[in-house]
């Protein structure tokens, strides 16, 4: 069976939308008819339990998808075989980050929210230049920890949040044979749509929502405007709780050295072996080392520990690996 995520699909998220449980929304907008309304349901896993001391700060929040323009342009051009995992690297990974903007939520968590979108994106939340925009969101729930109404991110250096990342919107989980996308286009269609969506009719100006439904053999694609219900899954996981640091946690943004020059990780560092960026790595093993173990965005502060090169094939250890090498070495 075929799911979005198998097929390599990257929901790493650049650009928080905070959406207030209650309070207003920024500008005039409150009045004017939605340009687009989610709506949905809670639903807790087995391993969650929110706590009533929380229950009254779980909030909703759309998470923008975008990438700078250097990346998007490698994406379209195809430039790499490898593609997000390649083009990824030609961009300062301080890039990969944009402010959030607040935006109103009806109802109350954690039983059932709508949220509608009276305004339009702001521009960092969208791909492409000015006569041809694409942009991509998902619905998450955190936990508003200091009460402020907002998602605060927090920076690489930090020893904690004030806010937690406590679900995501339901079908990206790797299981899951229906999966949707926020979408909003302005201008010409982006060619990165056809890219990702090659299946899929073409979107309308402003808000939609693409639907996939994958089949053991095929994959249908369907597009809704105007009110779609879309539900989120309650979990405990860390890769939702990195959500709320700055910089975002996706595998392609780890950064990577040579072992054999590095030398051992440092006292007191956490270690682990595990597989990197399939496309690049395969199933081949790496040291993932987090120098800074106390600090609360785990992933920004990893460092992946290689015995080749598989960005540009300068170098390959393999052959020879150091003597405290503690992972399994593939043969080169």
């Amino acid at each position: 069976m075929t799911t979005r995520l198998e097929r390599g699909f990257w929901k790493w998220g650049l650009l928080s939308l905070a959406l207030a449980g209650c309070g207003g929304v920024l500008g005039d907008e409150a009045g004017d008819e939605p340009l687009l309304t989610l709506e949905g349901t809670l639903q807790s896993s087995a391993s969650f339990d929110l706590g009533n001391s929380n229950s009254d700060r779980l909030r909703a929040a759309l998470l923008w998808n975008t990438w700078p323009k250097v990346v998007v342009d490698c994406l379209v051009q195809q430039t790499y075989p490898e593609g997000i995992s390649k083009c990824a690297r030609l961009s300062p990974r301080s890039s990969f980050h944009h402010p959030g903007v607040d935006v109103k939520v009806n109802g109350r968590f954690p039983n059932s929210f709508s949220m509608p979108l009276n305004r339009l994106p702001e521009p960092g939340a969208l791909m492409g230049e000015e006569g041809s925009r694409l942009g991509m969101a998902y619905v998450m729930a955190y936990v508003d920890g200091n009460g402020n109404g907002k998602l605060d991110r927090v920076p690489t250096e930090a020893l904690s949040s004030p806010d937690i990342v406590v679900g995501f919107q339901e079908g990206f989980d790797g299981e899951q044979t229906e999966s949707s996308f926020i979408m909003f286009r302005e201008g010409a269609l982006h060619p990165l749509f056809h890219l990702d969506f090659p299946n899929c009719p073409e979107i309308p100006q402003g808000y939609s929502v693409v639907t996939m439904r994958y089949t053991p053999t095929s994959e249908e694609c369907f597009v809704t405007t105007r009110k779609v219900d879309v539900n989120v899954v309650l979990k405990a996981s860390q890769a939702l709780q990195q959500m709320a640091c700055e910089l975002p946690n996706a595998s392609v943004l780890v950064d990577s050295v040579r072992a054999s020059t590095m030398g051992p990780p440092p006292p007191g560092s956490t270690q682990r072996c595990g597989t990197y960026i399939r496309p690049v790595s395969r199933l081949e093993q790496v040291l993932l080392v987090n120098p800074h173990p106390e600090r609360f965005c785990t992933a920004a502060n990893t460092v992946a520990y290689t015995l080749r090169d598989y960005w540009d094939g300068a170098w390959d250890d393999r052959a020879s690996p150091p003597a405290w090498w503690p992972c399994p070495v593939t043969a080169p």
